[in-house]
């Protein structure tokens, strides 16, 4: 009986180290809070204005990569807060396929704080932190909601079919969870 040659053999053994060295693929265990590392969020500044108040709202808008309707899970900050806050919820919401809204609400947001002296800060937060205040960041909220469902239906905004206004959700921080509460009933 012929021997094979050694190259052939070489060539076998090459193949099945080759083999033993892939990694099993093992089925890994869902985990709700992963999401693709390569995923940005586009990112909309806007203000929607109040005329009945004569209030301008800064929001911000996390959109998911989808360009479909999608469900929209608002944010309000807390005392002396702003839009710009806890970013990482808007882009983790908005990689799980939400429009996320971030309410900025005047008067109890940055304004109260920001290029006062350090030690009038906590009496100005104090101060902001009262009903009327609170009263403002619910009706925010309705306003900010009815605005969007306008640009969601108008051809000339960067939202247009983007939000599903049938599954809103909201959160908080501090006093915003106050305000979630309150519009939530």
């Amino acid at each position: 009986m012929k021997k094979p040659p050694r190259t052939i053999f070489f060539v076998q053994a090459l193949i099945l180290l080759s083999l033993a060295a892939q990694p099993v693929a093992a089925e890994l265990p869902y985990d709700p809070l992963a999401f693709s590392p390569a995923f940005t969020p586009q990112i909309l500044d806007l203000t929607v204005n109040d005329l009945g108040r004569k209030r301008d709202i800064p929001i911000r808008v996390y959109l998911p990569s989808d360009t479909f309707p999608s469900p929209m899970v608002f944010f309000s900050h807390g005392l002396g807060g702003s839009r710009e806050g806890s970013a990482y919820l808007g882009q983790h919401w908005a990689a799980r396929g939400y429009v996320v809204v971030y309410v900025q609400h005047p008067g109890s947001d940055t304004s109260v704080w920001q290029k006062k002296p350090v030690i009038e800060c906590m009496a100005a937060m104090k101060r902001a932190a009262n009903p009327q205040n609170f009263l403002l960041r619910v009706k925010d909220i309705h306003v900010v909601l009815d605005q969007l469902e306008s640009w969601n239906a108008s051809r000339d905004s960067a939202l247009v079919g983007r939000l599903d206004p049938k599954r809103v959700g909201m959160s908080g921080h501090s006093f915003g969870a106050l305000t979630t509460q309150a519009v939530s009933g």
